[in-house]
């Protein structure tokens, strides 16, 4: 049996994957596949994990996978100190990043930029189908006439042509590294990947730098009953209540942050009233002036609370003047 294990975060399609790979790979007669996914009442950018198994047998274990032939991370913030512990003798990790595979330091873990890959093809980062075509290049159970077939089986028409080019352009670079690395089974062909072997990468993209600072939130006391009697002064001042995500610090779900242009933004609050975490707040004016370049230096009328924003993108979606923009955590981390 070979059995993949898909780390992804909610809205980026490791589910979708998982269900494509088994269609994929039991297209063929006398082959068989099981894809389920383990997750609760997570939301958009919430870790969770989907499990495909490839067999010759009927297959009625839909048990987690504990140790898989290729783990996938479809998010590399999403990669533990303890990563190698889901992984069997011989397999392989796939990962989403841009950093050269050498410098995850395990000959193992193979890196490629799935979000530049699939936003030259798609234009916008949905690593899903990418490693659908790597895996093509690493595991010979699996060919790109079979995902091709399975993109046009359970993918709306329109998505048909765009994800066959994404799955295409992976499987050709993914060769690469397959061919380097051998076949997944044998220990010792893992020395086979040489330690200066580069991430594989689509063409740049353009990216937005991060601001030097944010401005901080204008502090407000937020009342938690659990904590003792409630001040009725403090009570006058705010409604919310220790019950959700204005009390614990969750942007940990975030892979990617939103960014103000403050040059461009014109104060029309449209994202302060679509973000569904309230995490867009309204900053205090600083004053009116007549310099001609004061525009671009004043901040924005409105600021990112980075603390419980979860990076859902809704509010780029929503501005009109294109104020506002999605940068990686680790361009913004300086990373």
């Amino acid at each position: 049996m070979i059995e993949v294990l898909w780390h992804g975060r909610g809205g980026q399609g490791a589910f979708t994957a998982a269900r494509l790979l088994g269609a994929a790979a039991s297209l063929n007669e006398g082959k068989y596949a099981l894809a389920f996914p383990s997750f609760g009442p997570e939301r958009r950018g919430a870790p969770m994990c989907a499990f495909t198994k490839m067999d010759d047998a009927p297959l009625g274990d839909r048990s987690a996978i504990k140790q898989a032939d290729f783990v996938v991370y479809l998010d590399e913030t999403l990669l533990g100190a303890d990563w190698d512990k889901e992984l069997k003798p011989g397999g392989v990790v796939l990962i989403n990043s841009t950093k050269p595979s050498a410098a995850f330091g395990d000959k193992r873990i193979i890196a490629l930029d799935a979000d530049g890959i699939s936003t030259e093809h798609l234009g916008r980062p949905i690593p899903n189908t990418v490693f659908l075509g790597a895996l093509c290049a690493f595991c010979d159970r699996l060919e790109p006439i079979d995902v091709h077939a399975a993109i046009r089986l359970y993918m709306a028409p329109k998505l048909h042509d765009k994800n066959i080019a994404v799955v295409d352009a992976a499987c050709a670079l993914a060769n690469q590294a397959a061919n380097a690395f051998g076949e997944v089974g044998t220990q010792d062909n893992a020395e086979a990947l040489g330690a200066t072997e580069p991430a594989i990468t689509a063409a740049p993209t353009q990216s937005v730098s991060a601001p030097s600072s944010h401005t901080p939130r204008p502090q407000s006391v937020i009342c938690t009953l659990q904590t003792g009697e409630l001040d009725p002064q403090q009570f006058a001042h705010t409604t919310c209540f220790s019950a959700g995500h204005l009390v614990t610090k969750n942007a940990g779900w975030r892979n990617e942050r939103p960014v103000i242009d403050a040059g461009a933004c014109t104060g029309c609050y449209q994202c302060y009233f679509y973000c569904p975490d309230g995490a867009i707040y309204k900053v205090p004016a600083q004053g009116t002036t007549t310099d001609a370049q004061s525009h671009a230096a004043l901040r924005a009328p409105v600021a990112v609370d980075l603390d419980f924003c979860k990076g859902c993108g809704v509010c780029v979606s929503v501005c009109k003047f294109n104020a506002l923009a999605m940068i990686q955590e680790s361009e913004a981390n300086g990373a």
